[in-house]
């Protein structure tokens, strides 16, 4: 069953301005929250301990609201980058402009969470 159609979706008018209410979230509701967003399961081991953290449900949501499309870490971190640089410290915005940029995924996340490796080139000249 489509998941779409249990929701309920109400939309109020004020000032002839239409806005959409959310449901009311339970305060103390806690959710499984996936650092490496289970879209990802094809290329990350998402499913491992270290990528799993229980927080609050409305951080939940407010956190999958403002990400949207960055499902993994280091998009987010650019995000947040982008947002905060123009107040960052030149020393700051470079390291942390060559750590989200300039990094490739094994660099960047723990081993366990990547399910392929690149492969080490080996020097093929042992004849010196």
């Amino acid at each position: 069953m489509d998941n779409s159609r249990n929701r309920i979706n109400i939309i109020t008018d004020a000032d002839w301005v239409q806005y959409k209410l959310c449901k009311i979230i339970d305060k103390t509701a806690q959710d499984i929250h996936h650092i490496m967003w289970k879209c990802n399961r094809n290329k990350y081991n998402t499913n491992i301990e270290q990528n799993k953290v229980k927080i609050s449900r409305r951080l939940h949501v407010a956190l999958n609201w403002f990400f949207w499309d960055k499902q993994n870490p280091r998009d987010q971190l650019k995000q947040v980058y982008e947002i905060v640089k123009n107040v960052l410290s030149p020393w700051v915005r470079t390291e942390l402009y060559t750590i989200l940029y300039g990094t490739d995924d094994e660099m960047f996340y723990i081993p366990e969470l990547l399910k392929w490796k690149k492969k080490k080139k080996t020097n093929m000249n042992t004849n010196i």
